[in-house]
């Protein structure tokens, strides 16, 4: 199948289990038609079938294997590589279920062009339906990061979709020095402080849940104290990076 599509998907993928490959399957005609190239930055634990599931699919496809620290960045540098006018990207399955639910709305995003980098999450409806322990700590993180880049409305950081041109993606590739997933507040931030624009989009259709939750419909784990520590930790990273961030 041909593509007009200048956007090439960049993913990083842990899927020891294999939930991942029903849903690309499912998805594939989608993919094929939306991105005009698939980049994937797949852990060495990934089952076959996901793997399997992703080579099927009709696109020019590039993989890598998790570098150390370093996967979000090792897939935007595949991405890049795709020769492509821009780079989205997600982790594997969040755009999986996005682009299942509401194509048109991932179709809208694809178009924006305004922006060198876009932050793309959710909406204020689509967070009021995420579970407590994100929403509660996500929104702290979401006003700390406005508060000291000035913004008036609140950005959704954590949910970690990006859609850039592929100029700003090599300028991540060759830049950023994070190596924790706080890479979801210092590349807007590294972005806009070398001089390219940022902004954001709102998806009412975009929803979160925990990698081993896939294809599940209700996310069970806020009855969980550990759940809630590991994102109070995971939130005070996300700070910490922005208070900490060096423009120079």
């Amino acid at each position: 199948m041909s593509t007009t599509s200048d956007v090439a998907l960049a993913v990083t993928c842990h899927d020891p289990l294999g939930r991942f490959a029903p849903g690309i399957e499912d998805a594939g005609r989608s993919l094929s038609e939306v991105f005009g190239a698939l980049a994937v930055n797949a852990t060495a634990e990934t089952h076959p079938a996901t793997i399997d599931a992703l080579r099927a699919l009709d696109l020019p496809t590039s993989f890598g294997e998790h570098g150390a620290g370093t996967a979000r960045q090792d897939a935007l540098a595949l991405g890049v590589g795709s020769g492509l006018a821009r780079v989205f990207y997600s982790d594997l399955d969040h755009v999986l279920r996005w682009l299942s639910t509401a194509r048109d709305e991932v179709e809208r995003c694809l178009a924006e062009r305004d922006q060198d980098l876009l932050v793309v999450g959710r909406s204020a409806a689509a967070m009021a339906e995420a579970p407590e322990r994100l929403r509660r700590t996500e929104e702290l993180v979401n006003h700390v990061y406005g508060l000291a880049n000035g913004l008036e409305g609140r950005w959704d950081l954590m949910i970690a979709m990006r859609l850039m041109n592929r100029a700003t993606a090599q300028t991540i590739v060759t830049h950023s020095r994070e190596t924790s997933i706080a890479s979801d507040v210092t590349w807007p931030m590294l972005v806009a402080a070398r001089g390219g624009t940022v902004g954001a989009f709102h998806g009412d259709a975009i929803r979160f849940r925990a990698r081993d939750d896939f294809g599940q419909d209700v996310d069970r784990r806020d009855g969980d104290p550990r759940e809630w520590h590991q994102r109070m930790v995971t939130a005070t990273a996300h700070v910490t990076a922005i208070v900490e961030f060096d423009r120079t």
